[in-house]
């Protein structure tokens, strides 16, 4: 396999369907970059009201929930709406996401073959496989880089330094844990949408599959590297975005900018959302790409059995 090849044709592949990155690969990018950064911001201020810096008599979360009470009991008559919303919210932010990945593994793999697919039906085939991704997907998230800092900087943030301290080695042998894990576990969403295969059974066969492959760990590498990119440019983008925020306020309170400034700086922010949400869409949409090619090349290569007949000629005493 030449990887230079194989990463340029899954980019040409992504130049040429610049309507997948908007169908399927937007919403879930604007999803976890809202997430991200609302995420980022509460470990921010969260920190800041912790022992660890300011040592607020209220905890950062109790402070947000006691204000949320406070508001719903100020505007009783918004209760509903509200409620309604963040309902419709949930449900986008927990289905959409997985009814989008299948979809597009679905269309990249049936464009790879030859088939004439639209991105409409490429949203009928994703819902038919919809189940059994979630259901993967759902199995993930204990194992995901969220999970595992969320509960480092719980640690660190509530028991402290010397606490942090004791549990790094279990932290860290988690997150080895999970990124081998990972990485076994890389075709297991494409077995379950293209090859229709349960989750327990695509686990098993995606774990031998990256075994049968080890001499290709290169390939491995270097998607992995490609997954990483996509990881960092969310990061710095989440991180940079309520930095942007956060010192926009400030500057607006500390001075006496005229009432518009304050609009000026929303839809500021709203640019840079849209902006980093689009620029993760991109990338999620090649990293698919390459991984959906990868697997249907991987599985077209069939591993003889010890007792099938090979070439004897070749057999030497």
């Amino acid at each position: 396999m030449n990887y230079k090849e194989r990463i340029y044709e899954a980019w040409q592949f992504t130049q040429n369907n610049k309507k997948m990155i908007i169908w399927y690969g937007f919403l879930p990018a604007l999803i976890t970059t809202i997430f991200g950064i609302c995420y980022v911001g509460y470990q921010i201020m969260a920190f800041k009201a912790s022992p660890l810096f300011d040592n607020a008599p209220r905890s950062f979360g109790y402070t947000v929930a006691t204000t949320f009470f406070d508001f719903i009991k100020a505007n009783f008559s918004l209760t509903v709406p509200l409620i309604i919303t963040a309902i419709i919210l949930f449900i986008i932010y927990i289905f959409a996401p997985v009814i989008l990945e299948s979809s597009m593994i679905q269309v990249i793999a049936r464009k790879k073959n030859g088939q004439n697919v639209t991105l409409p039906e490429g949203l009928q085939y994703g819902l038919l496989r919809f189940l059994p991704l979630f259901e993967y997907s759902l199995l993930m998230r204990t194992f995901s880089i969220i999970s595992i800092t969320a509960e480092a900087a719980f640690i660190l943030r509530n028991l402290g330094v010397t606490a942090f301290q004791t549990f790094l080695p279990v932290i860290i042998v988690m997150a080895v844990f999970a990124l081998l894990l990972h990485i076994l576990f890389t075709f297991t969403e494409y077995y379950i949408v293209v090859d229709e295969e349960h989750v327990m059974a695509s686990i098993v066969k995606s774990c031998t599959l990256v075994i049968l492959n080890m001499q290709r760990t290169m390939m491995l590498v270097i998607l992995m590297l490609i997954i990483s990119i996509r990881i960092l440019i969310q990061l710095v983008l989440v991180i940079l975005i309520p930095a942007i925020v956060i010192s926009g306020f400030a500057f607006f309170a500390s001075t006496t900018l005229p009432g518009y400034a304050f609009y000026i700086l929303g839809g500021l922010t709203l640019l840079f959302i849209i902006f980093a949400s689009y620029l993760a869409a991109v990338v999620h949409v090649f990293a698919a790409t390459v991984w959906t090619f990868t697997f249907l090349d991987f599985t077209s290569n069939v591993i003889p059995t010890a007792r099938e007949k090979g070439d004897l000629t070749k057999i030497k005493a």
